[in-house]
């Protein structure tokens, strides 16, 4: 069960505190996001394959950004 406040970290309660519950929150809501590809400029098409890297769907590149987010410049 979720509540308003602590949302989809919920599940952990108190274990670990609020800084690794905050982490959660930030992994679980830019690990779905969709991030437009520097190479081919299509939006969508980068994927998070694992911690720090990112893969295009349609040009097939691979994209190495922060742990979570993707760095836009």
């Amino acid at each position: 069960m979720t509540t308003k406040k602590v949302k989809v970290t919920g599940k952990h309660g108190v274990r670990g505190g609020r800084g690794i519950r905050q982490k959660f929150l930030l992994a679980v809501k830019t690990d779905k996001k969709s991030y437009v590809c520097p190479n081919c400029g299509y939006k969508g098409t980068i994927k998070r394959q694992a911690k720090g890297i990112f893969k295009c769907s349609k040009c097939e590149t691979s994209i190495s950004g922060a742990a979570y987010k993707l760095d836009q410049k």
